[in-house]
């Protein structure tokens, strides 16, 4: 090795001590994060189709992101209903719970919503797109360098280059920042930086943001505030369900995930949310 070659390599192992002596928690959860986008369910043996034919009959396409209770951690109860329009890496195929895009191996809302929606009136084809990691902050997903920020614009542009790009994008998270004690003014930092992503990223399409604070725990009032100044104060904002209001133990089969049921009453707020957004146009 020549010597400039061994200034360098000590360079920038000097410069990696120092970015972990300045935050190892910062390295160490990112190092978390990717194994957790290792784990998240895979497209499978679901049933192909073309992403082109569905784009042609212009479908409502729906991008849901956040922790848990955005993923496949609700209970695994049947679901009783035909498979959805899904599209996840760039390929578009109908799956069932648990949806890939996501953690866990349970049941999810958005399979749920996809049949409330047809219920209420919409005509329009339904297309989900999900993303959705347990735990996760809104600095994990905002933070430069997040691996969890990185497959965010990756999944928003694979989308794009389908023809489906998302009309509607869906954010239920909070947990973690209520757990967190994270403040008013630093979530709604992080809301503006996730808009920004996503209009950097090409999305300009309406978040909804769910009130989701509540897991083993009363609902958390600086999370919750920070979403309704936003909604009101930000018109890429929208308000969208309380799902905080979906308590006891019939509805969180362990005082933080939805039970079968709580996956109706969350999808069915959803619905009811979406509804005058996507019924008519």
């Amino acid at each position: 090795m020549s010597t400039r070659q061994s200034l360098w390599l000590a360079t920038a192992i000097l410069a990696i001590l120092a970015l972990w002596l300045a935050n190892p928690a910062s390295i160490a959860g990112r190092s978390g994060l990717r194994t957790k986008l290792d784990q998240l369910v895979q497209v499978g043996n679901q049933p192909m189709m073309a992403c082109d034919g569905i784009a042609a009959q212009r479908p409502i396409v729906i991008l849901a992101l956040g922790q848990s209770n955005a993923a496949n951690l609700g209970a695994s109860t049947p679901s009783g209903g035909p498979p959805i329009n899904l599209i996840a890496d760039g390929k578009c195929f109908m799956a069932i719970d648990p949806l890939p895009g996501s953690s866990g191996d349970g049941g999810s809302i958005w399979y749920r919503l996809a049949h409330r929606l047809p219920a209420l009136g919409l005509q329009r084809t339904i297309v989900v797109s999900v993303l959705g990691v347990d735990a996760t902050s809104i600095d994990d997903w905002t933070a430069t360098q997040s691996p969890l920020r990185e497959r965010l614009v990756l999944q928003l542009k694979s989308m794009q280059t389908a023809g489906l790009a998302p009309e509607l994008i869906l954010w239920q998270q909070g947990e973690a920042d209520a757990r967190a004690a994270t403040t008013e003014q630093v979530y709604s930092a992080g809301l503006d930086k996730l808009a920004v992503i996503l209009e950097q990223a090409g999305s300009r399409a309406p978040i909804f943001l769910a009130r989701s604070t509540v897991c083993r725990s009363d609902p958390n009032a600086a999370v919750r505030t920070a979403i309704e100044a936003k909604a009101q104060s930000n018109g890429r904002f929208r308000l969208g369900p309380d799902t905080d209001t979906l308590v006891g133990a019939d509805l969180r089969r362990d005082g933080c995930h939805f039970s079968g049921q709580g996956l109706d009453r969350a999808a069915q707020l959803w619905a009811v949310t979406l509804a005058p957004a996507v019924i008519g146009n």
